[in-house]
């Protein structure tokens, strides 16, 4: 998958979805801390009857409460905490030792009902959202006409006038519950965003693996049909030199030999055609290429727009078949991604540094370089042929601007036996 831009955010996000009990437990003493003691000391003070502070101070608890499985239950919890809350809108105004008069409803700890409606809204769909906005307005009209006289419970509205008290307190209390109801909407939109950019983030890997994957097989299967044909063409030789060798001594010792390596080389040789039958949908064989086609392949590159240079060290030494369309290969491939990924106007360099190790290729261009080169399909495949013959492939991109294709074919195929001298 890949990584988010954020990674601090990703990582405080994924701590808090795998420790989502946890984390709201230590956010709902956070809350009890400054609103909870505030309440707990208003309630001690007050010259209310006993009763009546230990019924407050009951709901209270358990809208705090409320707070901890807010996500685990949303709406289990929204539902408590409403009924919490409209047992502090119903109860009778509390009394300080002052001669104040104030509400239940109207202590500090009733704040913690506006994070219980963002986490509804953010949790549910859109319906249940609704349903849930619908019990707070109408929680919204209880407290209003709770407070909408002061006189009634012995409070004023501060020297204003009655009608601006109104109007305020009303315009607040809507207001303040449609942002949290907005806000609770707003997160669930982003979480479902995010999951579905890390769906497809999942998906694209997972094709991108499966395409690497089928690249990877796909070329074995051609290594295999071209190393069939290899094997055939040196399997007719062996068989061509055998038959020479009995008839032109067919009297002495050594044409018994002779006849039998032609014997078992036609069996080998009608066996391999077999076998072949079955990867080649012609049932034939054909000729492979080798370095000895490059200057065709040159010639097709050029055509395409693309200007080649070519550059030769050391000395040219004869390989092996497979070695020799193994090298042929991987420059083929690394002029295609020129010609498909570099641009039109680009430039390559071709480099054949034959060392005593083995024949080192390296193509180079001033292009902008394939996206993704490493997950490529074609690096892909020129990496699994490679390896077959114990080769290596570097690339990545030129500083300044352009891409590099280094690889390192050996003489002799490490992983295929060599003949005998």
């Amino acid at each position: 998958m890949r990584e988010s831009p954020y990674p601090a955010e990703a990582a405080v996000d994924s701590f808090l979805s795998r420790h989502q009990l946890s984390g709201d437990a230590v956010l709902a003493v956070l809350l009890a801390l400054p609103l909870g003691l505030v309440s707990v000391s208003l309630l001690r003070a007050s010259d209310s009857p006993l009763s009546l502070r230990l019924l407050a101070g009951a709901a209270l608890l358990v809208l705090h409460a409320c707070v901890v499985p807010r996500r685990l239950s949303p709406l289990a919890a929204y539902g408590v905490a409403a009924a919490a809350m409209l047992t502090l809108v119903l109860l009778p105004p509390l009394h300080d030792p002052a001669g104040a008069y104030y509400p239940a409803v109207l202590l500090p700890s009733s704040l913690v009902f506006g994070l219980m409606l963002y986490t509804v809204s953010g949790r549910l769909g859109l319906l249940p959202g609704l349903a849930c906005l619908a019990v707070a307005l109408a929680g919204v009209v209880l407290v209003l006409a709770r407070l909408w006289d002061p006189a009634s419970w012995g409070g004023s509205s501060g020297g204003y006038d009655l009608v601006a008290w109104r109007i305020g307190l009303s315009a607040g209390l809507f207001a303040v519950t449609a942002c949290l109801w907005s806000l609770g909407r707003l997160s669930r939109v982003r979480t479902l965003f995010l999951a579905e950019l890390r769906a497809k983030a999942e998906r694209a890997e997972t094709d991108r693996a499966r395409e690497r994957a089928e690249a990877a097989r796909a070329e074995r299967d051609r290594i295999s049909r071209e190393m069939h044909d290899v094997v055939s063409h040196s399997l007719a030789v062996m068989v061509s030199q055998a038959e020479g060798g009995r008839l032109s001594a067919p009297g002495s010792p050594g044409a018994d030999v002779f006849a039998t390596i032609a014997g078992v080389g036609r069996d080998a040789l009608r066996d391999m055609r077999g076998l072949l039958g079955v990867l080649r949908a012609d049932g034939g064989t054909a000729p492979q290429p080798g370095l000895g086609d490059l200057a065709d392949l040159l010639d097709h590159v050029h055509s395409a727009g693309v200007r080649v240079s070519v550059q030769e060290i050391g000395d040219a030494r004869p390989l092996r078949p497979a070695v020799d369309l193994t090298a042929y290969r991987v420059i083929q491939e690394g002029l295609t991604n020129v010609i498909k990924h570099a641009g039109p106007s680009a430039t390559a360099a071709l480099t054949l540094a034959w060392r005593p190790d083995g024949l080192h290729i390296t193509v180079e261009d001033d292009g902008t370089g394939p996206a993704g080169a490493e997950a490529g399909a074609g690096l892909t495949g020129m990496r699994e042929r490679l390896r077959m013959v114990g080769g290596t492939l570097e690339t990545g991109g030129r500083p300044g601007a352009g891409f590099r294709l280094s690889a390192a074919v050996p003489y002799e195929p490490r992983s295929l036996p060599s003949s005998g001298s």
